[in-house]
C-alpha cells in the first residue's frame, strides 16, 4: 500500500470547541471535589441553608460593579496599546469581555489568545504585540496581589494569622511567600529588561528558533512572532510609564474588591468578623489570595482553586468553614456566569463563532473588520 506524499497528507481535524471545554471540566471538578472534601464534609445541610439564606439582592449591584472593572482593565490596555494602535476605551472594552469569556471557559488561559487575536481583527496591531501587552497586565495584576496580601497579613488585627497561613498550607511562610512572589518579580524585571534590550531577547527568540525542527516556513513566522512580541514592551523601561500602568492597575482591582466586598454583605460576614472595617479589610487577604491561586491555569476561570484559597483565607480569619466556602462559590459565579453571557450574546450579535478566534492567523485582518 502506497503511502500519501509528505506534502499531501490530511490534516487532522482541529480539535473543537466543544471538546476542549468538556476537556477542561475535569480539574474543575476534581478541584470542587476537593473543596467539599476540604471545607463542608458532614455539614452540607449547613451548607445548603447558608447558600438559601444569603441575601441575593446584593448580587445585581456586585455584578455591575464587576463589569465597571472592566472599562478600567479596558483603560489600561488602552495605555499600553498606544504605542501601537490609536483605538479608544469603548472598542476595547468588548475585546476584553469576549477574552475574559473565553478564559472562564477554556483551559489554559485561552482566552489571552482569544483576545490577542481578536483585537488583530478590529484594530491594525499585530497578534504577538497585543498578547505581550496581556503579559504586561498580568504581571502588574500578580505585582498588586502580592503587595495587597502583604497588606492583608502586617495589618489585619488577627492574631496567629501568618501561623494560620502556615498551618493550612504545610510550608513556612517564608517559603511560601518566596513562591508566589518569585514569578511576577521575575516577570517584571524580564519585561524592562526586553524593553531596555529589545535586540538581545529578539536574539535569544530566534536562537531557540533555529534549535527547533521546523520548516523554513515555520523558522520565519516564529521569527517574526518573537520579533512583534518582544516590541510589545516597548517603553516600559521608562519609570513614567511603569508608574502610569501601576496607577491604571488601582482602580481595576478596587471595583473587583467591592464586588467581593458586595456578596460578603450578603452573606453577613461582616457579623462573623466584628464590623464592615474588618470585612473590608479581609477583602485585601481574600482578593490576592484567590487571584494568586488561579495564576497557574489548572482549570477553566480557575474553577476550584479560586474557591478553595477565598475560603482558607476565611477561615483563617475566623469564618465558619461552611459560610466560607457558601460565599466562595456564589463570589465566583458572579465573576464568571455573567461575564460569560455577555461575551457569548456579544459573539452572537456579530454572527462570530467562538471556534473562529480560536484558529491562529498568520496576519490580522484589516482595521474596522468586526
Amino acid at each position: 500500500m502506497s503511502t500519501p506524499a509528505p506534502g499531501n497528507r490530511e490534516r487532522r481535524p482541529a480539535m473543537s470547541t466543544r471538546t476542549r471545554l468538556l476537556l477542561g471540566l475535569a480539574p474543575a471538578v476534581g478541584f470542587l471535589a476537593l473543596l467539599f472534601f476540604l471545607f463542608v464534609r458532614s455539614d452540607y445541610r449547613k451548607w445548603l441553608e447558608a447558600l438559601s439564606d444569603a441575601n441575593y439582592a446584593w448580587v445585581l449591584p456586585a455584578a455591575i460593579t464587576y463589569f465597571a472593572s472592566f472599562y478600567f482593565r479596558s483603560l489600561r490596555w488602552r495605555f499600553l496599546l498606544r504605542p501601537f494602535a490609536d483605538t479608544t476605551t469603548a472598542r476595547l472594552y468588548p475585546v476584553v469581555i469576549v477574552g475574559y469569556m473565553a478564559n472562564n471557559l477554556l483551559p489554559l488561559r485561552a482566552g489571552e489568545v482569544v483576545r490577542s487575536y481578536y483585537l488583530s481583527r478590529r484594530e491594525q496591531v499585530n497578534t504577538a504585540t497585543a498578547l505581550a501587552t496581556i503579559v504586561v497586565e498580568r504581571v502588574f495584576d500578580g505585582v498588586l496581589m502580592l503587595l495587597l496580601l502583604l497588606a492583608g497579613v502586617l495589618f489585619l488585627p488577627f492574631s496567629g494569622l501568618p501561623e494560620g497561613v502556615r498551618d493550612a498550607v504545610a510550608i513556612p511562610v517564608w517559603a511560601a511567600a518566596v513562591i508566589m512572589a518569585a514569578p511576577f518579580i521575575l516577570g517584571l524585571a524580564v519585561i524592562i529588561m526586553a524593553a531596555l534590550r529589545p535586540g538581545l531577547f529578539e536574539g535569544m527568540g530566534n536562537g531557540v528558533a533555529r534549535r527547533i525542527p521546523l520548516p523554513m516556513r515555520y523558522r520565519a513566522l516564529l521569527r517574526a512572532f518573537v520579533s512583534r512580541f518582544v516590541g510589545g514592551f516597548a517603553g516600559l523601561h521608562q519609570p513614567g510609564r511603569l508608574a502610569k500602568v501601576a496607577a491604571l492597575t488601582l482602580p481595576v482591582w478596587t471595583m473587583e474588591g467591592i464586588t467581593y466586598y458586595l456578596i460578603a454583605l450578603g452573606f453577613d460576614l461582616d457579623a462573623h468578623l466584628g464590623s464592615h472595617w474588618l470585612l473590608a479589610g479581609s477583602m485585601l487577604l481574600i482578593i490576592s489570595l484567590a487571584n494568586l491561586a488561579i495564576s497557574v491555569p489548572l482549570s477553566q476561570g480557575g474553577v476550584g482553586p479560586f474557591e478553595i484559597f477565598a475560603a482558607l483565607g476565611l477561615v483563617v480569619l475566623g469564618v465558619g468553614s461552611v459560610d466560607a466556602s457558601a460565599y466562595a462559590i456564589v463570589l465566583h459565579a458572579v465573576l464568571l456566569l455573567p461575564v460569560i453571557v455577555v461575551g457569548l450574546l456579544y459573539l452572537a450579535v456579530r454572527s462570530i463563532p467562538l471556534g473562529e478566534l480560536l484558529q491562529s492567523r498568520a496576519e490580522s485582518t484589516p482595521k474596522g473588520a468586526p
